[in-house]
């Protein structure tokens, strides 16, 4: 008989050194002592009771969750705990290893523990293992509280965020190297590894824009030149960059080839043209290669802090990456069934390594985009998935400026406006060439009437993506109306409208500041053109135009009443 075929119904239990009580859901060792919740209690007890066998995600939700319909989350999150309570790392697994596509097996030694006196109520107080040392460290006792309780977690992240100064931050750094990276062109024979040499753009992006010393053009502005032939030095004029990255992507089997180079803008000339080779699984070592590269021959003196954010790895999972940047590829669509697509592969990723902050992150961010698009016949279920993967990820990597990004979002539509300021503004710190941190920091301003701070926060985004999407120009809009400046708020709505004839937001605001011009039978020709002016009503407004102040949201409200509409 197998030690897992001896463990009884209720008994306790040896797990390596710990002892298992599941009649009173409590762990000990010789030094700790923890008290696991039912849910985690029963999937351990499951998987002890086939050790050494992989238990797939069907068979422990239909043993542990019989009863209820759960979502993909509830395991994950189960595992989570399972293995911050033991100490455990998913990498170099001693207790619990997963098994990519397949489930979970116990790997720990077990044995009987034939009489065990149940702990006494007055025992000591709970204490928990020590974490293994990464990278990123958190006290277990502090993740396993706070993703207990809604919010808590995020609050304790963004504390020491309220003395960054608006000033400070919305003045141009003029004497900072400017940069853009171009998208770098898939040579893989295969129109379908896009959504790779692509994401590898992404990710440079991303990494050169967390310095300090550099300044770095968004994503946005950076892809309006794929697939185009313009010279260096116009795209520099363009973007108004002193320098441009651009190469190729060869993926082919499990081996990559990056080739890049630095060019001055002025010139035209190279400053360095370098070609990087490697396994599939090493391509984060040929991406900082690649940053290693700029950042020395632009002579940047990096923080500490950016040596470290810089060095650390999203995932250690290829495959999971792989997940990620298709989901990545399929959000930028921007509509209803490419954001279910994207869904689907954050999932998948988080599936493969479920410490992938990043994956839950953007998770997060397909409920957000349900929610406020209107998306779902359940927003309270949308909002409170986003936040509940998004807890999940801050708590996985609190280093990540695209994670406060998302939490100052859903914060944002949620009226949480304290907290949303405060993500907002953490996003900036992490990232100082986040333009759409910034983006986000003024619309939170905005909609917490303090449109003249707004202002010039908004204009630093667009600064920093001259080629930004349409939505720069709606916000910039409505901080316009609200102050109440109607003639650059039209201009702006308009040119809004020009690149996206279907949106209906700026549409309403539009309408509202023809109104206060008196330039009625403009206003009414705006409404009539939403599609939707049958389902408006002050719900919507106050879903998808959150603003804190009864003064402003009256002040538009008046303005539609003025342009005709009746809600």
């Amino acid at each position: 008989m197998t030690q897992a075929n001896k463990i009884l119904p209720g008994k306790p239990f040896y797990l390596a050194e710990w002892v298992i009580d599941p009649q009173s859901g409590r762990i000990s060792n010789a030094e700790l002592e923890a008290k696991l919740e039912p849910k985690v209690m029963a999937v351990l007890v499951y998987l002890a009771k086939n050790a050494g066998q992989v238990m797939s995600r069907e068979q422990l939700e239909a043993e542990v969750w019989s009863d209820m319909v759960v979502g993909y989350d509830s395991l994950a999150s189960t595992i989570i705990k399972l293995r911050k309570a033991f100490g455990d790392d998913s990498k170099n697994p001693r207790f619990i290893e997963t098994v990519p596509k397949k489930g979970y097996r116990l790997i720990a030694e077990l044995a009987c523990v034939d009489e065990m006196p149940a702990p006494s109520v007055e025992s000591a107080p709970v204490t928990q293992p020590a974490l293994p040392a990464k990278k990123i460290a958190m006290p277990y006792v502090l993740i396993a509280t706070l993703l207990l309780v809604s919010g808590s977690m995020i609050l304790w992240w963004l504390n020491g965020t309220e003395n960054l100064n608006i000033d400070a931050v919305s003045e141009s750094s003029v004497h900072q190297p400017s940069l853009a990276v171009l998208p770098f062109k898939n040579i893989s024979n295969d129109v379908n590894q896009d959504y790779f040499s692509d994401g590898m753009t992404a990710d440079l992006i991303t990494d050169l824009s967390k310095l300090s010393g550099l300044s770095v053009i968004a994503r946005n502005s950076a892809f309006a030149y794929k697939n185009s032939n313009v010279d260096v030095r116009k795209i520099g004029d363009e973007l108004d960059v002193h320098y441009i990255v651009e190469g190729s992507v060869q993926k082919i089997a499990d081996t990559v080839r990056i080739s890049a180079r630095l060019i001055d803008t002025n010139t035209g000339f190279n400053i360095w043209a370098e070609r990087f080779d490697g396994k599939l699984q090493n391509v984060f070592q040929l991406q900082d290669e690649v940053t290693e590269k700029i950042v020395s021959a632009l002579q940047i003196k990096l923080t500490e802090n950016e040596r470290i954010q810089l060095a650390h790895e999203y995932t250690d999972s290829i495959e999971a990456y792989d997940h990620f940047l298709h989901g990545w590829q399929y959000f930028w669509d921007l509509s209803r069934d490419s954001n279910l697509d994207a869904r689907e592969h954050y999932l998948k990723a988080i599936e493969l390594d479920e410490n992938f902050a990043r994956a839950y992150s953007n998770l997060a961010l397909t409920y957000a985009y349900e929610y406020i698009n209107g998306w779902t016949s359940e927003p309270d279920a949308s909002i409170d998935k986003a936040k509940h993967y998004v807890q999940i990820a801050v708590s996985l990597d609190h280093e990540l400026p695209q994670i406060y990004w998302v939490i100052g979002l859903i914060e944002t539509f949620d009226k949480n406006y304290d907290v949303a300021l405060k993500a907002a503004k953490r996003s900036i710190e992490l990232d100082p060439n986040f333009a759409d941190g910034y983006g986000l920091l003024a619309t939170v301003l905005n909609y917490g009437a303090q449109a003249k701070d707004a202002l010039q926060i908004m204009n630093k985004a667009m600064q920093l993506n001259p080629r930004y999407p349409f939505i720069y120009k709606v916000i910039r809009g409505e901080i316009y109306f609200n102050l109440r400046e109607y003639d650059l708020a039209i201009k702006d709505f308009n040119h809004a409208l020009e690149r996206n004839p279907v949106a209906e937001e700026p549409r309403l605001w539009l309408a509202a500041a023809y109104a206060y011009q008196n330039r009625l039978d403009d206003a009414r020709w705006e409404l009539n053109q939403i599609a939707s002016t049958d389902e408006l009503s002050v719900e919507y407004f106050d879903q998808v135009i959150p603003l804190k102040d009864p003064t402003q949201r009256k002040h538009l409200i008046d303005g539609l009443y003025k342009a005709g509409f009746n809600m």
